[in-house]
């Protein structure tokens, strides 16, 4: 895929990043760590600064964990199932997530929020070993002939890879809205994305180097080792360390009611009847549909390249999700952050639309797997950095059942629906042989709606913070 200088362009950013990390080191040290800190990401108190920098950790291992997972989740598919279903699988995750966001929902009423990791990391953890003994099998994993593989298994790898990636950065994310003012949420979004993004090319790295060596199945027993050690110890050690009134959000009327044990309808609820909640699932969905479009006809490019080889597709996604780290940290460096404080949150909403509708078209004039892989890097690297930030801020004035339970089915089942939605897109181009022109129509569309949308949010969540309420 990549040139000898393209290797040696890789090269120099990694070290450029190590450099970045051990000038950190050495401003810590003397003392000048905290003026580079709030160049690059606003000023903060003392201890809002250890909260985002544990909460960053925190992240960091939850992405890392993700991206080791992400970069085999499609090679296992295709080892098992076969590229060209992988639209398909996205519809049929949809059924799958319904159960899992009432189970998740049925949780949050059980236990405190800092036990829900405790949790969530032990059900992840027992999984992922359990489909590492089955996949290792010579006899139906991915070993055996390929019509010896149990079919099965494609797809439970795939759902239960595409669950952890849902519900764990939800429930995170969760957790920072709901311990988060509106102020401190500008700025402390995006030490957590800095983070975030450190995590993705740790992950990227490893299976794009080590693949080869301990293959592809080997990494769903690392992620259960990482799960359920360093999870539960981060949350504990950040429970204990921060001081509790870090811990009390956003202070407007109403926002920390909770009501116990008010149901799963309850999230789900919420999301139909507020507009605001609306708006949100809205802004979500619309980013899904129009990445999965891109995100499928990338992944059939990748599966013809690497001649179906799931050790040389996950080597391929590998250096995929290194590059996309390496574009959002430099990007986080230069103080992108900066970007949405200036212009305000609506403002900041509505260019991700507009940039995935300059991706589309870009696709649609030039779908070669080159050309279509540096679309993929700007398009996830710009979302990791800038999109997912800025939206998760529109979280922190509402009250908890919206930030645990709605942004549950927000996140995970109207996700997942609607990357069901956009693979039915795809699907069409796949076998009805629906015309190109149709699809470029259908995604600006949706990024027309989106951008609407987004102007809308970023308004209610200004009126609602500056008079200190929550929207619903």
């Amino acid at each position: 895929m990549f040139s000898h200088y393209g290797e040696l362009f890789v090269s120099f950013l990694k070290l450029g990043l190590i450099a970045t990390l051990l000038l950190g080191i050495v401003l810590f040290f003397t003392g000048h760590w905290q003026r580079f800190f709030s160049y690059v990401y606003g000023d903060f108190t003392r201890n809002e600064r250890h909260k985002f920098i544990l909460y960053g950790i925190l992240y960091l291992f939850i992405i890392g964990i993700f991206w080791l997972l992400r970069c085999i989740k499609n090679p296992m598919f295709n080892a098992f199932i076969g590229a060209r279903h992988m639209w398909l699988a996205k519809i049929v995750s949809v059924a799958v997530t319904f159960p899992l966001v009432v189970g998740y929902s049925y949780l949050v009423d059980l236990f405190p929020r800092h036990r829900l990791f405790y949790v969530m990391a032990g059900i992840f953890g027992g999984l992922y070993a359990g489909l590492w003994f089955l996949i290792k099998s010579p006899v139906f994993g991915v070993g055996a002939p390929i019509d010896h593989r149990w079919w099965l298994l494609g797809w439970f790898s795939y759902v239960a890879i595409e669950s952890f990636g849902s519900l764990m950065v939800v429930l995170f994310y969760s957790l920072m809205a709901d311990t988060t003012t509106p102020e401190a949420g500008k700025k402390g979004f995006f030490v957590v994305a800095t983070f975030g993004q450190i995590g993705n090319m740790l992950g990227s790295e490893f299976v794009a180097r080590a693949s080869h060596v301990v293959g592809a199945e080997t990494i769903f027993l690392l992620a259960a080792g990482l799960i359920v050690l360093c999870i539960p110890a981060l949350v504990c050690f950040i429970n204990w360390y921060i001081p509790k009134e870090e811990f009390a959000g956003y202070q407007a009327q109403g926002a920390h009611t909770y009501q116990e044990k008010t149901g799963f309808a309850e999230g789900l609820k919420l999301m139909l009847s507020q507009p605001y909640m609306m708006a949100i699932f809205v802004i979500v969905a619309s980013f899904e549909i129009v990445a999965t479009i891109l995100d499928l006809q990338f992944q059939v490019l990748i599966a013809d390249y690497a001649n179906d080889n799931a050790d040389i597709y996950a080597s391929y996604m590998g250096e995929f999700g290194v590059w996309v780290s390496l574009l959002a940290l430099s990007s986080l460096f230069l103080g992108i952050g900066n970007i949405g404080r200036k212009v305000g949150l609506a403002i900041s909403l509505a260019l991700m639309p507009l940039v995935m509708v300059f991706n589309n078209v870009a696709m649609f004039v030039a779908p070669s797997l080159s050309v279509v892989f540096w679309i993929m890097v700007f398009s996830k690297g710009l979302n990791y950095i800038f999109g997912q930030p800025v939206k998760e801020q529109l979280y922190i004035p509402v009250s908890r059942d919206a930030k645990y339970k709605s942004k549950a089915w927000v996140d995970t089942f109207g996700a997942r629906l609607s990357k069901a939605f956009g693979s039915s897109i795809v699907g069409m181009l796949f076998i009805a042989g629906a015309s190109v022109v149709l699809t470029v129509g259908a995604t600006l569309s949706v990024c027309t709606i989106w951008l609407f949308v987004s102007l809308y949010a970023g308004k209610k969540h200004k009126y609602a913070v500056d008079r200190n309420e929550i929207v619903c």
